[in-house]
């Protein structure tokens, strides 16, 4: 039990470095954009990994003997409406579909838009999960370099503007090449985007053809 304590404690701290280091380059690559993640977010990410509602059932269920699935199932759906760097937590339905939502892409959802700020997170955790867990930090030199990205990009149930600003960032961080479909530019003037989003888009578009 204590070992199984400590090893997912260190697990959960260690991704918290990396979350802390990816977001400093995530950062310093946007640097001349309008897009960015706060140090506050960068510090208090998981947070809620440490509550009794997601530690224990996390910790049995990845380095336990007696894993129960649905614990950790309620653990996670605490977890995703807890925190807004999850697309799942902008989906109004996702406590009654979460078990069934990836291997059904009909499914009509609810979808809000994602803050800036938690979709710039949400690719830092992601980020520092490939690091955190596989050991590699994604190579946007490599068509392959993120895999975990370019095997779910399409899967993720994203409102439309969010799915805009996901891939403009990705594309701005020099990602363009692993992602599964190119990215129409175009598509920004066709959205119901505010003139404001349009622009801090541009500033994307101009250091993807920078990074790209």
């Amino acid at each position: 039990m204590l070992l199984v304590f400590f090893r997912y404690l260190f697990a959960v701290i260690y991704h918290k470095y990396c979350i802390i280091i990816a977001g400093i380059y995530v950062n310093r690559k946007l640097r001349s954009t309008s897009y960015y993640v706060s140090l506050s977010r960068l510090f208090l990410h998981d947070l809620s990994k440490f509550s009794s509602d997601e530690f224990w059932p996390y910790a049995q269920y990845f380095y336990g003997k007696d894993k129960n699935a649905e614990l950790f199932h309620r653990a996670w759906l605490h977890h995703v409406a807890h925190n807004d760097h999850h697309w799942e937590h902008f989906i109004v339905e996702y406590p009654s579909v979460s078990k069934i939502l990836w291997d059904n892409p009909q499914l009509k959802l609810t979808i809000h838009p994602m803050p800036d700020q938690a979709i710039i997170e949400m690719i830092v955790d992601i980020m520092a999960a490939d690091r955190s867990y596989n050991g590699r930090w994604p190579d946007p030199l490599k068509k392959d370099g993120w895999k975990w990205m370019t095997d779910n990009y399409e899967k993720y149930r994203l409102h439309s503007n969010t799915r805009i600003k996901l891939t403009a960032v990705l594309c701005a961080l020099g990602f363009e090449k692993i992602l599964p479909i190119d990215f129409d530019w175009n598509s920004i003037q066709y959205s119901d985007l505010t003139n404001e989003d349009k622009f801090k888009l541009f500033q994307l578009k101009q250091l993807a053809q920078i990074n790209n």
